[in-house]
């Protein structure tokens, strides 16, 4: 079988490579940035022609996209939905027989503690930010599109590991200042996926029933509180917990993006999608995919942590 891999250079995309390495799969795989990969094409989804990367190919594992808090509506739509489409377009014209995208639960977060979700909970009448919104679209698109080419999709919850650019990184670089905030005293539950644990789910997914759509975790659920302590044992970190409630971590994200977009400065440094990931439970059935796929969580968050930290 032959495959692409696109955001190969990424997180869940590197994951991806060694997953269907190891099952035998012959690879292309694309990003923006060259990297060291196998057959790498760097290539931009938005712009470039699609076709020759598609071509000769049996699936295409879509990873690619643009992720976070912050940024321009535009960028977001462009890279999330844009590319999407046109990714679609090229492997149907080049016979692709299975396309798997790598949706989020972010699509779920309302402002509310949501627990045990499955596939088939409501979704909000409008998302939080422009990446759950256009990621919501480009999934919809995706199942759309399945037909002569299945089209299948993953919502993993908070892919973390090695070459994890946005997880625990951002929780490291907190705590190395001396303190970690505590929304609402640390106590929403969450759950995390080892990057193996969703490149498995992807593979696995490429196979399953044809227009599905699967939440993928770890299968375990912490408190913030705890995930912090964890993180913090690993990293020798001593920080000071900083009791934050929620409205007023909510009111002072949403001034500082105001401020950031007066100013024309970078992401802040605190969003109002990290106060709703941080202040609100969100966690994920996962039973779907245990039955459809044949999945089953293999890294632990102790065993993931390690890897993170080695």
């Amino acid at each position: 079988m032959r495959a692409l891999i696109t955001g190969a250079s990424g997180c869940l995309g590197r994951a991806l490579v060694d997953e269907l390495s190891g099952h035998g799969w012959q690879l292309r795989t694309t990003a923006r940035v060259p990297a060291d990969l196998p057959d790498f094409h760097p290539a931009d989804l938005v712009s470039d022609d699609l076709l020759p990367l598609t071509q000769g190919m049996d699936a295409v594992f879509h990873c690619a996209a643009l992720s976070g808090g912050w940024g321009s509506p535009v960028e977001f739509e462009a890279v999330n939905v844009t590319a999407t489409q046109r990714l679609l377009r090229a492997a149907k014209k080049a016979g692709v027989a299975r396309f798997v995208f790598a949706s989020t639960p972010s699509i779920y977060a309302d402002g509310r503690d949501r627990l045990n979700l499955s596939e088939d909970a409501e979704l909000p009448p409008r998302a939080l930010s422009p990446y759950a919104e256009t990621k919501r679209r480009a999934e919809a698109l995706v199942l759309a599109a399945n037909g002569e080419m299945r089209c299948t999709a993953i919502r993993p919850r908070a892919i973390y590991g090695r070459h994890d650019r946005a997880l625990l990184p951002r929780l490291r670089a907190v705590m190395a200042r001396g303190f970690v905030p505590m929304i609402s005293g640390g106590q929403a539950k969450i759950d995390l996926t080892h990057r193996s644990d969703a490149a498995r789910a992807m593979r696995l997914a490429a196979a399953g029933p044809a227009g599905g759509v699967w939440n993928i975790t770890s299968g375990e659920v912490f408190s913030f509180r705890m995930l912090a302590v964890l993180v913090a044992r690993h990293g020798g970190y001593q920080p000071r917990r900083l009791p934050l409630p929620y409205p007023l971590a909510y009111a002072i994200a949403s001034l500082s993006e105001r401020r950031a977009l007066w100013m024309g400065a970078g992401e802040p440094a605190l969003t109002r999608q990290a106060v709703v990931s941080l202040g609100r439970s969100l966690t994920l059935d996962i039973s779907a995919a245990r039955r459809d796929l044949g999945y089953q969580p293999l890294v632990t968050l102790e065993e993931g942590l390690s890897e993170c930290f080695a």
